[in-house]
């Protein structure tokens, strides 16, 4: 053991002696053994996570609620060329990056340092997170960019093959390798999410999301009116969202739509009154949201806009102001997953240039005394509440969505704080995926919140029984409320294992168990 090891060493063992201040047990091992540089927070989480105590390894991460979900999200970035074909006229274009990206957010500028390889962007991407103390056995792949499923189909099996190579640490003959490969990696992707458009996600589409184990989907909606659509040159109908909607759920697809209030042709009245309509409409009522507030950047038709004044978008007062009243019709079954894009604020010529909306956004619901039951604000990761098994049990919310009906089973205990959850779906007529039948019940979803437990031990949350408590839960109530036979699963790639213990089995793209 050389002298950086025996520092290390000392630092866990007065750790795990119920001392806490990292810093000074740092520089008392620089003393005592000299190492060439100071001691990093993630060499002592690395070489000490097995035996090191949760509270001990939250105090050794950084930037804890990257994590504090569950997953580590991993983004990867497509390359410029060909990225995609459409017009919007808020959408930057520079050459440098994607369309709708302008090479400066922190995924784009990792992608162009990676030279938009995705083995590249995988590899760098964990790796900074091992710096940061964070286990990367569990974690979510997130394609970006443009619109990936109109790209060349070399392009694109070759740029997912690579991205799981990359997870799995071997190079793969082919795609169906790679993807099996990662069912037993030391990185498994336990979801893979596409962005596309409404209108490029049809049948052809959906199946071949599911080649490349896809399991979440993030629809460009924006603001569902044909109007609007009209105005911002979108290229596709409100009658594409609610199909492609359709379809995705129909197939156990989670469904996300990316939200853009303060767009051309709406208004404060306009937008709060779209998101009522989006839960109060069957036709709609997606799983997750990301909200972009409309902003203005240099090369758009938008900024010509501006320029005539003809627009004018949204302060960051306004925004909150706004966003906040979307809380009022948020349900319980939905996530805001992200508030405000990653464009630099240098580059926001006009528009939302605070970093902190989400923030702003949470202190106009307290200021207003908004109830709601948005998913993020109640994670047991997020609110760092602790978990007693005593304190939760299993509720249950059911609702009507696409032709079908969704049960929403959570785990939560009296103040609402959500440990896990799972999304089971009773389709209308039909999927076009022969693996589902009428005879059968979907698993959309099933997520244990919680920073992430490395796979095989068991964190604060994770790996305590809560998943097989609501896979039982969905199981029981397929058979006995519904009358079905069988349960068909859409698993992440590095998930199905977890299934394969649970009694399933593979059916085509899918898993799936007789009940």
């Amino acid at each position: 053991m050389d002298d950086r090891e025996k520092a290390i060493e000392y630092i866990i063992e007065r750790l795990l002696e119920g001392r806490r201040e990292i810093d000074k047990l740092k520089k008392e091992a620089a003393v005592i053994f000299r190492p060439a540089k100071m001691i990093r927070n993630s060499e002592i989480f690395m070489r000490g996570r097995e035996r090191l105590p949760p509270d001990v390894a939250r105090l050794l991460l950084k930037k804890p609620t990257r994590t504090a979900s569950g997953v580590t999200p991993i983004a990867i970035m497509v390359r410029p060329d060909g990225s995609c074909s459409h017009g919007c006229i808020y959408c930057p274009f520079t050459g440098k990056a994607a369309k709708s990206y302008t090479g400066k957010e922190p995924a784009a500028l990792r992608a162009v340092q990676a030279d938009f390889e995705p083995d590249r962007q995988v590899e760098s991407r964990l790796k900074q997170y091992e710096e940061m103390g964070h286990p990367t056995d569990k974690c979510e792949m997130i394609i970006m960019g443009g619109t990936f499923l109109e790209m060349p189909a070399g392009y694109k099996r070759d740029f997912i093959k690579r991205a799981y190579d990359a997870l799995n640490g071997t190079a793969s003959q082919g795609l169906e390798e790679a993807v099996r490969n990662n069912e037993n990696a030391a990185h498994r992707a336990i979801g893979l999410t596409i962005e596309t458009r409404p209108d490029v996600c049809g049948k052809k589409e959906i199946d071949e999301m599911l080649e490349y184990g896809a399991t979440r989907v993030e629809l460009g909606v924006q603001h569902p009116d044909d109007e609007i659509y009209g105005k911002i040159g979108r290229g596709h109908k409100v009658g594409h969202v609610v199909e492609a909607t359709r379809l995705l759920k129909n197939c156990a697809f989670k469904v996300l739509y990316h939200i853009m209030p303060g767009i051309p042709g709406s208004n404060p009245e306009k937008d709060i009154e779209m998101m009522k309509m989006l839960f109060s409409d069957e036709r709609f009522r997606p799983d997750m949201l990301k909200i972009y507030p409309t902003l203005v950047v240099d090369g758009t038709v938008l900024n010509e806009m501006v320029k005539r004044g003809e627009y004018a978008p949204y302060s960051s007062e306004e925004a909150a102001d706004v966003i906040s009243e979307f809380y009022r019709h948020i349900p319980e079954y939905v996530r805001v997953m992200r508030i405000q894009r990653d464009i630099p604020a240098n580059l926001i010529l006009s528009g939302v240039k605070k970093s902190n909306l989400r923030e702003l956004v949470h202190r106009k619901i307290e200021e207003k005394g908004i109830k709601s039951g948005e998913m993020r604000s109640r994670e047991v990761g997020i609110t760092k509440s602790g978990y007693d098994a005593e304190s939760f049990s299993i509720k249950r919310l059911d609702y009507a969505a696409s032709g079908g009906k969704e049960a929403f089973l959570s785990c939560e205990n009296g103040d609402g704080i959500i440990a896990g959850f799972l999304r089971l779906r009773i389709n209308g007529p039909e999927s076009h995926r022969e693996e589902i039948g009428e005879n059968c019940a979907l698993v959309r979803e099933l997520h244990v919140y919680g920073s992430e437990a490395v796979i095989g031990k068991s964190g604060e949350v994770q790996h305590r029984g809560i998943g097989k408590t609501l896979l039982e839960t969905a199981e029981r109530i397929a058979k006995d409320d519904f009358g079905k036979e069988k349960i068909v699963i859409i698993s992440g790639v590095g998930a199905r294992e977890y299934y394969f213990w649970q009694g399933y089995e593979r059916l085509g793209r899918y898993l799936a168990k007789r009940l």
